[in-house]
């Protein structure tokens, strides 16, 4: 499934209403790029997600062509906000878990994701605000976020790669720092509770930021600090492997096998299993969000036979 080198527009709705609504039989027997539509309202769309290591990972896509949902019209606010609440809440009971979503607004993400789109995610019960603040400042630190360069004897090494490997194998004495190491409370420098309209000003200037919320808002953050992409994803597959054994017993065999596989990357691993999972297990329940509760205009691809 490889996204980059296939289509500019990966996201594109028009594909995914085509191809997954021509498949004979539903979940697809083979997953691929544009076969993994789920359902949609008037102006988004909801696909069971690639890189999925945990079932119910799925993604909110805008149908037009927008680079975040900070430049959505006004008029689709709660349409959205109806689709995140009742798709966020059909996770947690298909499940029994909490809820983690995300969004890199203005990656430009490579893969031809440009398109909005907010992620979703599945996280253990158990996650209390210690264990997901300590995943996202052990992500931060790994990533060296903050640090804009190091300088060794007079030369300046502005490559994550370089800083990472200066800075992991060397004396702290025997280089420089251009920039401050950021942990959990400096990221936490935007109104997370208007998002994502407050968002728009420094869209609006070019900028873009990273929204990761879960159910207790000191854990959660919306920020225009500049990060890698997959901070979200990364951040959760950090929470999940503390506390989740599948993932843990998963961690360990990958990396036996490869010291420097980055697990969470979806262009590393897309976990098609729990693609199909996803989808075969959100059957009945967005049916059931369908007939119960069918706010603009919501309606699922799989029928109930």
């Amino acid at each position: 499934m490889n996204v980059e080198n296939k289509v500019y527009d990966a996201l594109s709705w028009d594909k995914f209403l085509e191809v997954t609504s021509k498949e004979k039989i539903y979940p697809p027997k083979k997953i691929d790029l544009f076969n993994r539509l789920l359902g949609h309202t008037d102006n988004f769309f909801i696909i069971a997600a690639i890189g999925a290591f945990v079932p119910g990972y799925v993604m909110i896509v805008s149908k037009k062509m927008i680079p975040s949902f900070a430049l959505i019209e006004d008029n689709q606010l709660d349409e959205l906000n109806w689709l995140i609440k009742n798709v966020s809440n059909t996770i947690k009971n298909a499940y029994d878990k909490e809820i983690v979503i995300f969004e890199h607004g203005m990656c430009a993400c490579i893969g031809g994701l440009d398109r909005a789109h907010l992620h979703i995610m599945p996280i253990n019960k158990k996650t209390n605000n210690k264990t997901i603040t300590e995943s996202i400042n052990n992500v931060l630190q790994k990533r060296r976020s903050g640090i804009s360069s190091v300088e060794v004897d007079n030369y300046k090494f502005e490559n994550i790669h370089d800083i990472t490997e200066i800075m992991n194998g060397s004396k702290e004495n025997s280089y420089k720092i251009n920039g401050k190491q950021y942990t959990f409370s400096d990221i936490q420098n935007l109104d997370i509770n208007n998002w994502p309209i407050s968002a728009r000003p420094l869209v609006a200037k070019g900028g873009h930021y990273v929204y990761f919320k879960n159910s207790s808002l000191s854990s959660s953050f919306l920020s225009d600090k500049n990060f890698q992409t997959q901070l979200g994803r990364e951040i959760v597959f950090e929470i999940e492997k503390k506390i989740n054994p599948i993932i843990q017993e998963m961690t360990n065999k990958i990396l036996k096998k490869n010291n420097f596989a980055n697990i969470w990357k979806w262009q590393e691993f897309a976990f098609k299993d729990n693609i199909y999972k996803t989808m075969d297990d959100l059957i009945v329940p967005l049916l059931n969000l369908k007939l119960s509760n069918g706010n603009f205009n919501f309606d699922v691809i799989a029928k109930k036979e």
